[in-house]
């Protein structure tokens, strides 16, 4: 597939520091991506499209008779630190590809996460797995930056965007067949995203002051997720005991990250957590 040679805004640098809750860290790294694209030009360059537009194939992906694996390259986290080799970033990539998993989710922040456009470009360019851009994304830029990347899906945080921003960022990126993955954390924000037209919502299990994970977080809002949208399960998901009660809960799909960065073998793990049936009505 031909792809632009488009890229972004250079990054700002990252925050180094003592540990702060994560809705501050949070805050920091949305106000450098606002910087980042605050010094960037009006127009990307080199903006063509170059490839034919996804039209829904990563939310397609999610729909399955089993419950959907969406599986993680991030190679640091700022709260873990290093996870994997940026320069495997790819094998991993193709490792989830041949072991079942259903989308690849990887890390396009580099000051924070470690990966980049570039990774996410380098990644597309080789599995034919549907593939989530996952940055904090505030400037509909970005969503022509993820298209040019190869992305069939790009996260959108609720908590970072204003209302009209989330409107044009889900607008912004359906418009070129990307599917946003809203990712929410409380019954607010579940609201606003149904309210911007979010057809893809993820609901985050971990706690933003205290980095705890609360997996019946999930369970509880599942019912304030419309049933024509697609249900994704955030965070904390360690064992397919995990996966089968998301799917006793409703989900489509269940995002991990760490348990498979972290494992020996993380194709071997993600064999452990695919195929547990769908209870969706």
């Amino acid at each position: 597939m031909a792809r632009s040679t488009l890229v972004g805004p250079p990054p700002t640098a990252a925050f180094e520091g003592p540990a702060m809750p994560l809705d501050e860290m949070i805050t920091r790294i949305v106000a450098a991506k606002r910087e980042q694209w605050a010094n960037a030009p009006a127009a990307l360059t080199n903006p063509e499209r170059t490839r034919p537009a996804p039209a829904g194939r990563f939310s397609a992906a999610l729909r399955r008779a089993d419950i959907a694996v969406i599986a993680e390259v991030k190679p640091r986290s700022p709260l873990k630190g290093e996870l994997w080799p940026v320069e495997k970033a790819v094998d991993l990539a193709q490792i989830y590809t041949a072991n079942g998993a259903s989308g690849i989710s990887v890390l396009a922040n580099n000051p924070f996460f470690g990966g980049s456009p570039e990774l996410v470009a380098e990644v597309t360019g080789v599995v034919p797995t549907p593939v989530l851009y996952k940055e904090f994304v505030v400037d509909a830029r970005e969503i022509e930056l993820a298209y040019a990347v190869g992305a069939d899906g790009v996260l959108i945080v609720v908590r970072t965007v204003d209302d009209r921003e989330l409107r044009e960022l889900i607008a912004a990126a359906q418009s070129v067949g990307i599917d946003p993955l809203v990712e929410t954390f409380d019954e607010t924000e579940i609201k606003r995203a149904v309210d911007a037209g979010a057809t893809v919502i993820g609901i985050n299990n971990r706690d933003l002051n205290t980095f705890t994970v609360d997996t019946d977080r999930a369970r509880r809002l599942r019912e304030l997720i419309p049933a024509t949208a697609v249900a994704v399960a955030e965070s904390g998901m360690k064992e397919r005991s995990d996966i089968e009660r998301v799917a006793a809960d409703g989900f489509d799909a269940a995002l991990i990250g760490e348990t498979l960065l972290r494992s020996e073998d993380p194709g071997a793990k993600l064999q452990t957590l695919i195929g547990v049936p769908s209870q969706r009505p």
